[in-house]
């Protein structure tokens, strides 16, 4: 299974740069209040993507709704910490980009902050200036836009800092979202300035910036990953050469430790932690929707011949790992945007056409595949909580499944517009965002 990787080895530059000499005191006197909060970043808690609570199986635009809050375009997906709910939103009428509050309780916006780029990035069709998930530490909210930088608010609306960073010129556009780690806030920048970024979340001063120029048309967001004493930072690359990597990086001072080589180019998804595992999906080159249509013999082939995988990567190793710490590697059930999840010891992927593969995560032995009867494109990641997993399609249609050995769909809830951004579980209640609203499904007593 892994004599490909031993092939695929090559060297790789990276320079460091660490302006803050000892980061070690920020991190140690840093209280990780990320990790305590519901749902605070991209997919949540350590971006795995688990909530709590008894959320609704059934709902609709009007079954189980709590409230509905029409809001503007956008893709990114809520975050929500005390109370407070946050999203962005692009409005293409006079190019701003929109910072939103939106109380829990009741769906009634807060505050709005905006800003007025001089110039809005170039994205693909169905993406957004719009697109990178806030992450929020309970106290503060930060935010990244490809076509302005970075932003910090209190809970308040009032702006606690800024860092103007410019245009990151990536052909699909900025998707990948900052996310907390320890008392830093860090970005996978990428284009054709390609770095790893850590700020200190308090004022937005660069702490340590790590090249990544290999990597440049990249989309993965982060993970944060503490082990054994150990605190890094994994990201999948992503650019459209061959020969790709999975890379973490020491959380103190950005150097690289370790990395998995000899994947396929334009990695998406983000990874995800799980059973002292890490997971990771790399698909190969994806076909445009308009082109899969015109030639579905062409797209058949291309999928079936690609080195796309699913790997399960064991801690502790040290520069290349693909021949020590691969667990395991799997062609099958690869996910072309959406993140794996790992749940009840078992790691869910999901392909366009509503297809969903079960594995043991520890051995990736194939629990069961299927198809859930919701076809479409899948861009939002799945969600899951009180033994039941939550996914959505591009058509707006959320597929409720049981999390038990076999597959299970156990509603399959069409809401009034498209989902693209990754919902959210917070104490029993569901909240997604459509193309033009924002709900909150919850167990009403009428059902």
């Amino acid at each position: 299974m892994h004599s490909v990787w031993a092939h695929l080895r090559s060297g790789f530059r990276f320079e460091v740069l660490v302006l803050a000499v000892m980061t070690l005191p920020l991190l140690a006197g840093a209280a990780h209040g990320a990790d305590k909060l519901p749902w605070p970043q991209f997919r949540g808690p350590d971006s795995t993507g688990i909530g709590e609570g008894k959320p609704p199986v059934e709902f609709s635009a009007d079954k189980n709704v709590l409230w509905k809050t029409v809001i503007g375009s956008g893709l990114s997906s809520p975050v929500v910490a005390k109370g407070r709910l946050f999203i962005t939103e692009f409005d293409r009428f006079d190019n701003r980009l929109s910072t939103v509050c939106i109380d829990q309780r009741t769906g009634k916006i807060v505050w709005r902050r905006s800003v007025a780029p001089e110039q809005i990035e170039k994205v693909h069709e169905i993406s957004s200036p719009a697109a990178p998930t806030p992450a929020t530490d309970g106290e503060r909210v930060y935010l990244y836009f490809g076509s302005y930088g970075l932003l910090s608010y209190d809970f308040d609306g009032k702006l606690q800092w800024e860092r103007r960073i410019p245009i990151p010129e990536n052909i699909y556009g900025a998707v990948a979202s900052p996310i907390i780690a320890g008392g830093l806030l860090v970005l996978n920048h990428q284009g054709k300035d390609a770095y790893l970024l850590a700020v200190d979340r308090r004022d937005g001063k660069t702490l340590w910036k790590t090249d990544r120029s290999r990597y440049q048309y990249g989309w993965s967001t982060p993970v944060y990953w503490r082990h054994d004493g150990i605190e890094e930072v994994a990201v999948l690359g992503g650019d459209f050469k061959p020969n790709q990597r999975l890379m973490a990086y020491n959380l103190t001072d950005g150097a690289e430790r370790w990395w998995v080589d000899g994947l396929p180019p334009c990695g998406k998804s983000t990874p995800v932690i799980g059973g002292g595992l890490l997971f990771f999906a790399a698909p190969d080159i994806i076909m445009e929707p308009a082109a899969e249509k015109a030639n579905p013999q062409r797209a058949e082939r291309m999928y079936t011949n690609n080195a796309s995988r699913v790997v399960a990567v064991r801690p502790g190793g040290q520069h290349e790992v693909n021949e020590t710490h691969v667990v395991w590697s799997e062609h099958k059930g690869v996910p072309g945007v959406p993140s794996p999840l790992y749940y009840n010891g078992r790691l869910y992927t999901f392909q366009n056409g509503g297809i969903v593969f079960a594995r043991n995560a520890q051995t990736g032995a194939l629990v069961y595949s299927g198809r859930t009867g919701a076809p479409g494109y899948y861009y939002s990641s799945p969600v899951a909580a009180d033994n039941k997993i939550y996914v959505a399609s591009e058509d707006g249609v959320v597929i409720v499944m049981d999390a038990g050995e076999q597959l299970s769909v156990l509603a399959r809830n069409k809401l009034d517009g498209g989902i693209m951004a990754t919902p959210a579980i917070v104490d029993g209640k569901l909240y997604v965002r459509t193309e033009n609203a924002l709900y909150a499904f919850g167990v009403t007593t009428a059902h």
